[in-house]
């Protein structure tokens, strides 16, 4: 405290340990202020407003944030929002946080927050911009990758290659490998097969994309039994099997009396 620590003695905006960066010994870790509290409940506040006009994507493209994380902001308000009914909020940690973390003022005018968050986006929101690019990617799926990340293996200074990462992706493989198998289990028990006729083809390919002159295109997607019920699937049948057994039971002893 008499000499490093003096700095750090009372808190104050941004006073990292290194610096410009929190940590000193990863200067390309450069976090960006996150969302105000305002900001925040404005946007809850224009979606539970009018739902259809303030929608996801109407408020991604406003705010400048990705879908994902405008789905995200909506729900975790929501959840205050219902948990708050006869609680006390601590408000006052959340600005006191966002004062040390360099968070800009939300302003609520349209035009003062189009210039202020474009500003924001282009210079202390950049990583953010970037994140958000890499997170909608096509076949990025953060949400299953991250339990693979949390994996570490400590090796001492000459052991060689690491062994966990390689195992992780067998498995991975292997897991595919069965989610398919098991697609096509599911589908060959519980999809009909019905014979080509003269004016009825199954078609090839699982894409059929119907198009006409004027009008867009409307695609045909076979998903198979994507989002069958198995459970339910499984009881419906068994029905079908106990009225068919009633029915021939039925007819049986019928047939008994007329003889």
């Amino acid at each position: 405290m008499k000499d490093t620590g003096r700095a750090y003695k009372l808190a104050s905006p941004q006073n990292w340990l290194g610096g410009g960066v929190p940590f000193p010994l990863n200067q390309s870790f450069i976090p960006p202020p996150p969302i105000s509290d305002k900001q925040r409940n404005e946007m809850y506040r224009l979606y539970m407003l009018d739902p259809e006009k303030n929608s996801v994507r109407a408020l991604s493209q406003t705010f400048h944030i990705s879908l994902d994380r405008v789905d995200a902001i909506l729900r975790l308000k929501g959840m205050e929002d219902a948990w708050a009914k006869g609680n006390q909020l601590q408000t006052g940690f959340v600005r006191g946080m966002e004062r040390l973390l360099g968070v800009a003022e939300f302003n609520a005018d349209p035009s003062v927050a189009e210039d202020a968050m474009i500003n924001e986006e282009s210079e202390l929101r950049s990583d953010v911009h970037e994140a958000d690019i890499m997170e909608e990617a096509e076949k990025n799926d953060p949400a299953r990758q991250r339990y693979q990340r949390m994996y570490w293996e400590s090796l001492s200074e000459f052991a060689g290659e690491a062994t966990v990462p390689a195992a992780l992706e067998r498995s991975r493989r292997t897991a595919e490998r069965l989610a398919a198998k098991a697609a096509q289990l599911k589908a060959r028990k519980y999809l009909p097969i019905i014979p080509d006729t003269g004016t009825i083809k199954t078609p090839k390919e699982p894409v059929q994309i119907s198009t006409k002159e004027g009008r867009p295109d409307i695609h045909f997607v076979d998903v198979g039994t994507k989002f069958l019920d198995v459970a339910s699937e499984t009881k419906r049948l068994a029905r079908i099997e106990t009225r068919a057994r009633f029915r021939t039971k039925k007819a049986a002893e019928k047939q008994k009396l007329t003889v």
